[in-house]
């Protein structure tokens, strides 16, 4: 039976050959987009899950509140953190930490700048069981210096050489104090293991691996105390049975003890508990997560990304759906006949039901072998677009196999059910009727199907426009400093006094404009946040703060609203000045300056508590938007501690930069010779502020294109179909005087309708969620009507566009020849 089945199918489709291309190349197109869909879906959902025993293993993530400010969230935590719950809490039965920082590392003559170094616990490899190439996990880094590499890393520092047992020299971090440097002082690595390279789907990027405890760390004892330091990845394992709300049911006792001295220290007279509230969230589900948390070690995925591709990718498959349901509801009128004669003899309404929707299934299977070699013929376009290495094996992968085989039988089913229960109940009586009347019914399910079509493109359009126009219009923001021109250069081992030496350096050479140093560069990581309060006010405000060379306003052009610049040249604008009876000056911007309660010309001479330390206000600078657009300019105080590591802003003139550049690379080998220079444009940091906003808008502007092919596909089938239907019609009307501009307007009007409604269901929702996500940014633009009204009018024009051309041969049918017709 299903053989027979089978040979209906392909004689139907051979027989109406254009609607059966029209179906095909939709539900091909549709289908292609659902296969990377899957692959992006099961790529996000496979973040770590290749790695064994991690089911009861958590990332600890912390939300921070401090004194009148805005709650925080932070994906790494204070070093003692972990030890205190490990100690502490019976169900947490392992902890380790993983602190990343970039290391150079020199092997004979040769310096490698390596930029995933991983400073974890002795015990990482026995809680993340990264798979060993040589070596052995539980010991690799049971002494203190000890290296592990990935297998890149080692091929890289000893190419086809077997690494174990040769070593890697790098600096001394960890004796390193305020003013002292360890220059010159280097300790040896020996390498003990070797792991395979990390895969993209994990939420880690180490590529050599060194244990705390050793010279090269870069922590300090104080550093392993301080419950304000949010820098170190941490995870916890909990024993079976043991679940997450118990462990942080007890964890704000833990926090109350022992966060209870800093806290004094600082002034802030708060509970550990409300200043921390913890989270734990599942080793396999932290890359999904993360981008609710800042301090993230690669790119977050996002929960909300993967619906929205999930939910766009079903809706340009129903696109193409309900193609197929418009056609063949169309051509009901053609199969009559079949219908007719077929249950005469005896077929029953559900063998014809089964009949029709085994055709709907054949021809997406028929689609699918089309949409298989499409998407590994576009792989590498796609794999491009996501800066990932994903492969299709459709003869190994059987997962995928299997779901590709259930989304084109779904496709088939969703698309044919209807016009099966149509056809199939049609009664032999009328069908065998020579008249070829259209069923309301039928007319108004068409008309609904093309309008949902349009609806879903109207508003992927809509959402195309608005991304890209909020990523331009934060591109373009005013942004209160000038970025162009900056190269920015990362520090962490020149200070004090060198530091201002390898700055003055700079500055003697012409093609250097101004060199600044500041402890934070615009579009990185947070800055610092202290408490602040104005003397004869009880409560405590928390704002940012950065220290700062007195270069660094001019150097990045910001603005002075009032007061004065602070200069080298004056001890107290020096925050560690030798007079310790001496109040020491800094600076605030506009912002800083509301939050204490004073306009920018008031602020100036004010006298406010900052740290524990009275300091004068010297002056006030604008806002800069450091972090763009997404975020709203911070109150920030600025200070001027020479003693700090602060990395180098060089602003360059314009013209051939490449001398500079060499110069500027000499001269830090100078002062650096055992360290590389890691240096970079400050363009390169805000691009990629936006770069998943660009992604994402692309996307959207991919899907929406495939959605508008795919429904004038279906549109352009239901013109043919109605031209050759209305053919009498038409000529008729213009022997009783119709003109053919009449016709036609006449017939695009019937096109239009279901367009236009659209709009009517595409602009409320589309508004709803695009205004949410424009709360995302600080600065954005406004939903106007012209998105809206653009969108619905390019729609109804490329729905024009698509059945003018037969509408208008139609319309010029000669009426002689069109009584002939039939």
């Amino acid at each position: 039976m299903f053989r027979h089945y089978l040979k209906l199918a392909v004689g139907t489709l051979a027989s109406h050959k254009l609607y059966s291309v029209i179906n095909i190349l939709g539900l091909s197109v549709a289908l292609t987009c659902v296969v990377f869909v899957i692959l992006f879906v099961r790529r996000e959902l496979s973040y770590d899950e290749w790695i064994p025993g991690s089911q009861d293993l958590y990332a600890v993530e912390v939300t921070m509140r401090m004194p009148d400010a805005p709650p925080v969230n932070i994906g790494a935590v204070p070093y003692p953190m972990g030890g205190a719950m490990r100690s502490q809490i019976p169900g947490v039965t392992g902890v380790t930490r993983l602190l990343q920082k970039t290391l150079t590392l020199t092997r004979g003559d040769r310096q490698f700048l390596a930029k995933s170094v991983d400073f974890v616990n002795g015990n990482f490899f026995s809680i993340i069981r990264l798979p060993f190439v040589e070596g052995e996990p539980d010991s690799a880094l049971s002494q203190p210096e000890s290296v592990v590499l990935s297998e890149a890393a080692a091929r890289s520092y000893f190419g086809d050489a077997d690494p174990m047992g040769r070593t890697l020299i790098t600096n001394i971090g960890s004796c390193r104090k305020h003013g002292a440097t360890c220059q010159g002082q280097t300790v040896s690595l020996r390498v003990t293991g070797v792991v395979r390279d990390l895969p993209q789907n994990s939420q880690l990027s180490g590529t050599v691996f060194i244990p705390m405890g050793s010279l090269a760390d870069p922590m300090s004892a104080q550093e392993r105390q301080n419950w304000f330091a949010d820098n170190l990845f941490t995870y916890v394992t909990l024993a079976p049975g043991v679940k997450p709300a118990t462990v942080l049911a007890a964890m704000p006792p833990v926090l109350d003890r022992d966060a209870a001295g800093l806290l004094q220290q600082a002034g802030i007279q708060w509970r550990g508990s409300r200043l921390y509230r913890i989270h734990l969230t599942p080793f396999t589900r932290v890359h999904l997560s993360a981008s609710r948390w800042i301090a993230n070690m690669t790119p977050p995925g996002s929960w909300n990304t993967l619906y929205g591709v999930i939910v766009i990718g079903i809706l340009v498959l129903l696109v193409a759906c309900f193609n197929f349901t418009n056609l063949a509801t169309a051509r009901a009128a053609l199969r009559k006949r079949e219908i007719g004669l077929r249950k005469t003899l005896g077929a029953t309404r559900g063998q014809l039901t089964v009949q029709f929707l085994t055709e709907a299934v054949f021809l997406a299977f028929v689609s699918l072998l089309c949409a298989v070699a499409a998407a590994d013929v576009l792989l590498p376009v796609f794999n491009s677009f996501l800066h990932q290495s994903l492969a299709l094996n459709y003869g190994k992968d059987w997962r995928l196999d299997l779901m590709l085989v259930g989304v084109a039988t779904a496709a088939g089913l969703i698309s044919g059910i209807y016009p099966a229960v149509f056809l199939s109940r049609l009664r032999p009586v009328s069908t065998l009727q020579t008249k070829s009347g259209h069923s309301r019914t039928s007319i108004g399910l068409r008309d609904a199907l093309v309008l949902m079509q349009f609806a879903i493109s109207i508003g992927l359009g809509i959402a195309t426009m608005v991304v890209f126009r909020q990523v331009d219009f934060a591109r373009n923001l005013n942004l209160g400093f000038d970025r162009k021109d900056i190269l920015v250069i990362a520090n962490s081992t020149l200070m004090g006094t060198r530091q201002e030496a390898f700055a003055a350096a700079l500055r003697a050479n012409p093609g250097i404009q101004s060199v600044a140093l500041s402890e934070y560069l615009p579009f990185g990581s947070g800055l610092n946040q202290g408490t602040v309060q104005v003397p004869g006010h009880p409560s405590q405000l928390t704002l940012n703060w950065m220290s700062s060379g007195p270069d660094y306003p001019h150097t990045y052009g910001i603005r002075l609203v009032a007061g004065r610049f602070l200069s080298a040249s004056r001890g107290t604008d020096r925050f560690t000045g030798t007079d310790a009876k001496s109040i020491p000056n800094l600076l605030v911007n506009a912002a800083g300056a509301r939050a204490l309660g004073f306009t920018p010309r008031n602020a100036v001479g004010q006298t406010i508590l900052f740290g524990g330390t009275h300091a004068h206000i010297v002056g006030v600078l604008a806002n800069a938007k450091v972090d763009g657009a997404r975020e709203p300019v911070a109150p920030t105080v600025y200070i001027f501690d020479p003693n700090r590591p602060m990395d180098i802003s060089v602003r360059l003139r314009p013209g051939d930069m490449s001398q500079t550049l060499s110069f500027i690379d000499r001269t830090w080998h100078a002062f650096e010779p055992t360290v590389a220079i890691q240096r970079s444009f400050l363009d390169a940091s805000f691009e990629r502020l936006y770069r998943s906003d660009e992604r994402n808008g692309t996307v959207f502007g991919v899907f929406v294109l495939v959605a508008i092919f795919i429904a004038c596909l279906g549109l352009y089938g239901l013109v043919v179909f109605t031209a050759e239907r209305r053919t009498k019609e038409v000529a008729l009307r213009k022997i009783s005087g119709a003109r053919t501009l009449e016709i036609l307007k006449s017939m695009l009007w019937r096109i239009s309708l279901p367009v236009m409604l659209a709009n009517a269901i595409a602009w409320p929702v589309t508004y709803y969620y695009l205004q949410d996500w424009l709360q995302g940014f600080a600065n954005h633009i406004s939903l106007n009507p012209g998105y809206f009204l653009t969108a619905g009018t390019v729609a109804l024009l490329i729905a024009w566009a698509t059945v003018f051309v037969h509408t208008l041969r139609l319309a010029h049918t000669s009426p002689i020849h069109a009584l002939r017709y039939e």
